[in-house]
C-alpha cells in the first residue's frame, strides 16, 4: 500500500487507505486521528477509549443482573454494540469464579457415617482399614489382600493361569489394575487417594461445565422446536446465562468465606432460578402457563445431564489418577 501523505488524513484512512466518510473506518474501524499526536491528545484519546470502555462494560453488569433476558433479545435482534461480548464476558467471570473457586478453604477430607456423624481419629482409622480390606476382597477374593498381586505383570501372569471364561471382565479388569497403581502411588494410604482423587475431580470441573454449555442450548432449542430460533440463538441465551450463574457463583463464593453471611447462598440460588425463568419468559414470549412447564423440563433434562457430567468426570478421574 502506497503511503499516505499526513495531509489527506481527512480523506484517506492512516490503517487501510480506504477513503474516509465518517470518524471511523467503514473498512477496518479504526477512528479517525492524525498521525502524530501531542501528549495532552494521546492522554485525552486514552481515557476516552477507557471510559467506553467502562461505560458498556458496567451497562452490560447493569442488565446482566437486573434486566433478565433483555441482553439476550437485544443480542439476538442485532443490537450488539452496546453490550460487552458475551463470550469475553464469560472468559472474565468464570476467570473470577474459579479464582475465587481455588481460593476456599483447603478442608481435610472428612469421613461421615450414614447417620451424619463426623468419625473421630481412631474410629476414622479402623474405617479405612476396613474400607481397604473390602475393596482388596472385592478385587482379589480368595486370595486376600497378602497374597494378590503387587504389580501389573503379576496381575496379568495369574489372569493367564485362569480359563478364558474364568478370566476379569472388562469392569472388575480396570478396578484390579487401578487398585494395584494406587497401592503402588499412594502406599495404601487412602486418605491421601481420595484426597488425590477430590483435587483431579475439581480440577476436571471448568471443562465439564464448558463442555455443558452446547447440551444447555440443544434443551432449550427442543423445548422451543416449533419457534423460529437458530439453534446459534439459544446459544446466546446459554452463554448469556451461564454469564450471569458466574457472576451470582462468584458472590456465593464470597458469602461462603464469611460464616455469618452463608445463608444468602439459599437467597443467591433462589434469584438463580427466578432469573432463568424471567428470561425464559422475556426471550420466548410465551404464556406464564408454557414458560413454567418448559423451565421444569429444563431444570429436570439439564440435572439429568448434569449427572452424567459429573459420573464422566468422576470416570475419567479415576481412569488419569
Amino acid at each position: 500500500m502506497d503511503e499516505i501523505n499526513p495531509q489527506s488524513a481527512d480523506t484517506f484512512c492512516f490503517n487501510c487507505g480506504s477513503k474516509l466518510s465518517g470518524k471511523f473506518c467503514s473498512d477496518c474501524g479504526q477512528k479517525v486521528l492524525p498521525p502524530r499526536q501531542t501528549t495532552g491528545d494521546l492522554i485525552i484519546n486514552f481515557i476516552g477509549s477507557f471510559t467506553s470502555f467502562e461505560s458498556k462494560f458496567f451497562r452490560t453488569f447493569k442488565f446482566l443482573l437486573l434486566k433478565p433476558g433483555q441482553m439476550i433479545t437485544d443480542y439476538n435482534r442485532g443490537k450488539r454494540e452496546s453490550y460487552y461480548h458475551p463470550a469475553r464476558m464469560y472468559v472474565f467471570l468464570s476467570f473470577i469464579f474459579f479464582l475465587l473457586f481455588s481460593l476456599r478453604p483447603d478442608e481435610e477430607v472428612a469421613i461421615v457415617t450414614t447417620n451424619g456423624r463426623k468419625l473421630d481419629v481412631v474410629d476414622e482409622k479402623k474405617y479405612l482399614d476396613s474400607l481397604q480390606v473390602t475393596l482388596d476382597t472385592i478385587n482379589w477374593g480368595a486370595y486376600g489382600a497378602s497374597h494378590g498381586p503387587k504389580t501389573l505383570a503379576q496381575y496379568d501372569s495369574l489372569e493367564n493361569t485362569k480359563k478364558p471364561e474364568e478370566r476379569d471382565g472388562m469392569v472388575e479388569r480396570f478396578f484390579s489394575r487401578k487398585s494395584i497403581l494406587w497401592k503402588q502411588k499412594y502406599g495404601g494410604d487412602y486418605r491421601a487417594m481420595l484426597k488425590g482423587f477430590s483435587k483431579s475431580f475439581v480440577d476436571n470441573i471448568p471443562k465439564m461445565v464448558f463442555l455443558l454449555l452446547p447440551i444447555f442450548a440443544l434443551i432449550l432449542m427442543l423445548l422451543y422446536i416449533r419457534h423460529d430460533v437458530y439453534y446459534s440463538e439459544h446459544l446466546i441465551f446459554a452463554v448469556f446465562f451461564y454469564d450471569y450463574l458466574f457472576l451470582m457463583g462468584s458472590f456465593m463464593m464470597l458469602f461462603s468465606m464469611v460464616s455469618w453471611l452463608s445463608w444468602m447462598n439459599f437467597i443467591v440460588a433462589l434469584f438463580i432460578l427466578f432469573y432463568l425463568y424471567k428470561s425464559m419468559r422475556k426471550v420466548y414470549s410465551q404464556s406464564r402457563k408454557k414458560s413454567i412447564m418448559k423451565f421444569i423440563l429444563l431444570l429436570l433434562t439439564f440435572s439429568f445431564a448434569l449427572l452424567l457430567a459429573l459420573l464422566i468426570n468422576s470416570l475419567i478421574t479415576l481412569s488419569l489418577m
